[in-house]
């Protein structure tokens, strides 16, 4: 807002006005109308109260698409002003640096510093007053010693506002220099010291290779001879021919007839055994009977005994 006086022309910023208009506009949001108003001279014809009041003739405000909004002020000399309309308060200072909207990565100064450097510099750079454009007409009727006075204020007011505060931010800006350079230099040694590191790593690396190399060559060769080997014990295997074979496969039948055949003794001995025990309370056979059970049984003796001759005789070849 441009609010013209008789004493000069002056800017007012109303945020709270921006903030209700994107409330109206968003869909959905929080109202916050607790902001401070700023107010700033930029134009005065009466600088120490006294001059002439009809200086200024009139102002307007133009709108430029590419300088923004302009302020045009007509005074008693026939001059026109063009003023650009920037208030001081400022959300943002311009910085060189670009500010670290675009730092992604966790700087250590952020260790000894609670704010952005940025940050510290805009607070150190913002300013509360400014000098307004001076413009008294052609009667003025300003003495000596009031235009003294009105220059030593405005010398002050850059003095303090302006010369000051850029040399503390150029004194901050050199600390923070000098800060910068020590962490460079020693960003430096540090990747000096990992490029000795990846390299000695890498050395290891290529000997490690090497020795995998062997290790892999010397396993190929102790398989070769190991097959070398088997090949070789399979090699000296005695090979059995074809009647050697059956003759094997008969003894092996003649060796399971000859366990099952042990078994039938050993039950024919138990048999004799309890027949033995029973035969007290059994009654006798006669002679003929005896006889024919005697003959049995040394026909079944004669049988197992010719099945064993057989079988030594078997074994006594194969060994």
């Amino acid at each position: 807002v441009v609010s013209t006086q008789s004493t000069g022309v002056h800017s007012v910023f109303l945020p709270a006005v921006q903030r209700l208009e994107h409330f109206v506009k968003a869909e959905d949001g929080e109202l916050n109308l607790e902001c401070e108003c700023v107010a700033e001279h930029m134009l005065c014809v009466q600088p120490v109260g006294v001059g002439d009041p009809t200086c200024l003739f009139g102002s307007a405000v133009i709108l430029d698409p590419m300088l923004g909004p302009n302020l045009l002020v007509l005074i008693s000399n026939a001059e026109f002003i063009s003023l650009p309309i920037r208030s001081v308060h400022r959300e943002e200072i311009p910085l060189l640096s670009g500010g670290d909207k675009t730092s992604h990565c966790a700087s250590p100064m952020k260790q000894v510093h609670s704010q952005p450097f940025s940050q510290k510099l805009q607070g150190i750079l913002a300013r509360n007053v400014s000098n307004p454009l001076l413009r008294c007409g052609n009667s003025s009727g300003l003495s000596q010693k009031a235009l003294l006075e009105l220059l030593m204020k405005s010398t002050q007011v850059f003095r303090e506002e302006y010369i000051a505060k850029q040399s503390k931010a150029r004194g901050e800006l050199l600390h923070h220099m000098s800060l910068l350079q020590e962490q460079q230099s020693q960003h430096k040694n540090e990747l000096t010291d990992l490029q000795h590191t990846v390299s000695d790593l890498a050395g290891e690396a290529e000997k490690l290779s090497d020795r995998s190399s062997r290790i892999s060559k010397r396993q190929q060769l102790l398989r070769q001879r190991v097959s070398g080997v088997m090949r070789e014990v399979q090699n000296l295997l005695p090979d059995l021919s074809t009647a050697e074979i059956s003759f094997k496969e008969e003894m092996n039948s003649m060796s399971r007839s000859l366990k099952s055949l042990q078994q039938d003794a050993e039950q024919l001995h138990q048999k004799l055994k309890f027949q033995t025990k029973t035969a007290k309370n059994l009654p006798t056979l006669s002679e003929e009977q005896q006889d024919r059970v005697r003959a049995i049984l040394k026909e079944n003796d004669n049988q197992i005994n010719s099945l064993v001759s057989k079988i030594k005789s078997a074994n006594a070849q194969l060994t």
